[in-house]
């Protein structure tokens, strides 16, 4: 009798439902190799946020300076033509200190602005108007409008 208990629990658990150690082992490794993987592309979406975030902070300042620089009546001594003028202006004054020389945006860094002026090219009564905006990074953004001048 004693082995005829033994063979019914073995057979009853033969047809047992569930899961072998094995099944779960390599379902286990199969779910963290793809873990993994979510993480790495998780890293790489860090990165190119990261890179996306100061090329629109470095476009946005530019935008800004040009926008004042525009604004400036025709005979305003910040628009002469004397080479490169660094940035007075600093728009909506983003870092507080009132002056563009260096400015620092949080979570962007430092920029450093200027503009050039060039009067009547290509065209007479008109002035090009360069601004260029440098991230401590060494990534720039360069924007060029026109002006048309008074006499």
């Amino acid at each position: 009798m004693f082995g005829m208990n033994t063979h019914m629990e073995w057979k009853n658990m033969k047809n047992s439902k569930g899961f072998t150690l094995i099944e779960i082992l390599i379902a286990l490794t199969i779910f963290s190799v793809g873990l993994l993987a979510i993480a790495g592309l998780q890293v790489s979406a860090i990165r190119y946020n990261s890179g996306s975030n100061l090329r629109t902070s470095t476009t946005a300042l530019a935008q800004g300076i040009m926008e004042q620089v525009m604004a400036l009546e025709s005979d305003d001594p910040l628009l002469r033509v004397s080479g490169t003028n660094t940035a007075n202006i600093d728009p909506n004054d983003y870092d507080g200190d009132g002056d563009a020389t260096t400015l620092r945006l949080p979570g962007a860094g430092s920029f450093t602005a200027n503009w050039v002026v060039t009067k009547d090219i290509p065209v007479s009564r008109v002035s090009r108007i360069t601004v260029n905006v440098l991230a401590a990074s060494g990534r720039s953004m360069t924007l060029t409008s026109f002006k048309r001048y008074s006499l």
